[in-house]
């Protein structure tokens, strides 16, 4: 048998081989400008009307901020006239009481009689501040100086050295708060001071004294 010459064999395509796509190429010219335009138009738009929101949302905010303020407000104002109102009361009270004192006092007043009536009204100031949650600070002249409740306003000179550091006068009561716990106006005081001699001259080292005979005349 003959064989027949066979020629070069045909090759396979290879698979998925086949004419390449060609990609359309980017529109140029007027179109593609105009298609920038429109999209960068679009994006515009969008942060105007994002800058819009934003804007509204803040001027709510503010809007808020302000209703609230003026209700902080509001009840601070009634707050602090609940608290004022039992001292405006005795304060009230207490002023009608002068103006019907001073509208009555006798002829014969003197200052002794003075002297009584306002010590009158500083007890009854005194029971005030007490409602309030205050008591009066009162030193003792001779007791210890106290720098947690009383300030020095100045010193007084000490007759034996068991004084130092005594109070010696009382200028001003302090205030306490008991609530608080803590005195918030601290009583002003003198303060004695003891100031020793300086050191004597010791006997026999000192110059001798002076002799005041006069000398008796010769006749």
């Amino acid at each position: 048998m003959h064989e027949e010459p066979q020629g070069p064999a045909e090759e396979e395509p290879a698979v998925g081989a086949g004419p390449q796509a060609v990609a359309p190429e980017p529109a140029t010219g007027p179109d593609r400008l105009d298609e920038l335009a429109q999209r960068l138009g679009g994006e515009l738009a969008g942060l105007r009307a994002e800058v819009a929101r934003e804007h509204h949302r803040a001027a709510a905010r503010e809007q808020v901020i302000d209703r609230l303020h003026d209700e902080n407000q509001r009840l601070r104002a009634g707050e602090r006239l609940l608290l004022l109102r039992p001292l405006l009361t005795d304060l009230q009270r207490l002023r009608h009481d002068l103006l019907r004192t001073a509208a009555g006092l006798p002829a014969g007043f003197d200052t002794a009689a003075a002297a009584d009536m306002l010590r009158s009204y500083a007890a009854s100031l005194e029971l005030t501040l007490e409602r309030g949650g205050v008591t009066v600070l009162v030193p003792v002249a001779g007791a210890a100086f106290d720098p947690s409740t009383q300030r020095a306003t100045g010193t007084v000179p000490a007759v034996d050295p068991g004084q130092e550091g005594t109070v010696a006068e009382v200028v001003l009561d302090g205030y306490h708060d008991v609530e608080a716990g803590r005195t918030v106006v601290p009583a002003a005081v003198r303060v004695h001071r003891w100031l020793p001699d300086p050191d004597p001259v010791p006997a026999g080292n000192g110059p001798e004294p002076t002799s005041t005979t006069q000398p008796t005349p010769t006749p």
